[in-house]
């Protein structure tokens, strides 16, 4: 399974590149001009409370992740063999914006609470306070590997609303905690490559396509669950999932992609 999604992401990454760099760059430009807003306002309202910047800072994060959240919709659409469309990333930011600003105020949160405790707890309480900060940190970690399905969950799963995304991207994380992993890691290549490209490519939008493609790979196998109640409760058997024949038409569609077919497209 993890190979097909390699080879399904760079296709699909490749099939879309111009798309990719279209949105990216206007990403870009949006997160330049929140980031300087920011920047320049922060000092003059911390003068007047200390708490403004944060709530400011909320308000440019939930600015930023509404059209992360609207490509989402688009990336749904690469992701299941579809085309995507401006009209629809549009549209999508109409419905999307609650759930980017709840899900922008959680990430301040958590991380304002981080920032203050673990540098308290790690300089307080001897061992104990190092044990505090300790647990601290995997927890953000592991929120941190867990929230990767937050936004394809609620793509793909269209009932889902703030708190079912949020419970069911534990649950998938404790469910596949190496696949979760994985899926961290590549992200955080894409995030290095992205680096060296200026975040055109792959970019924000880069990295949410290959958790959507992943996230709806990793989908098939409860599916299958549902069909074969016997294997939920059996750890053993849970980790026998066929995937050769969930994927099957997937590969189909895909179809056989040669080296050549990226060098010379038109071929």
């Amino acid at each position: 399974m993890i190979k097909f999604f390699l080879k399904k992401n760079l296709c699909d990454g490749w099939d879309n590149l111009l798309q990719l760099f279209i949105y990216n760059i206007g990403l870009i430009l949006w997160g330049g001009i929140i980031a300087f807003a920011w920047f320049e306002t922060s000092p003059y309202l911390e003068a007047y409370n200390t708490l403004l910047p944060w709530v400011t800072l909320i308000a440019a994060i939930s600015l930023f992740m509404i059209p992360v959240f609207a490509w989402g919709a688009n990336a749904m659409k690469i992701a299941d063999f579809n085309t995507p469309s401006a009209g629809l990333f549009f549209r999508s930011m109409r419905v999307v914006w609650k759930l980017a600003v709840a899900f922008s105020v959680l990430v301040t949160a958590v991380t304002f609470m981080a920032l203050n405790a673990i540098p308290y707890y790690w300089t307080q309480f001897g061992w104990l306070g190092t044990l505090v900060a300790a647990a601290i940190c995997w927890f953000l970690l592991i929120s941190a590997i867990a929230l990767q399905y937050f936004l394809p969950l609620y793509f793909l799963q269209e009932q889902n609303g703030f708190k079912k995304c949020l419970k069911k991207s534990f649950i998938i994380f404790f469910d596949n905690p190496m696949f979760s992993l994985f899926l961290f890691l590549y992200n955080g290549v894409l995030f290095m490559l992205s680096l060296v490209f200026v975040f055109i490519a792959p970019g924000v939008n880069g990295i949410t396509l290959a958790t959507m493609n992943a996230t709806r790979l990793r989908l098939y196998k409860y599916d299958w669950l549902d069909e074969h109640p016997g294997y939920i409760n059996d750890r053993d058997k849970r980790a026998n999932v066929p995937w050769d024949e969930l994927i099957a038409q997937d590969k189909e569609t895909l179809g056989p992609r040669k080296i050549s077919s990226f060098l010379f497209p038109w071929k």
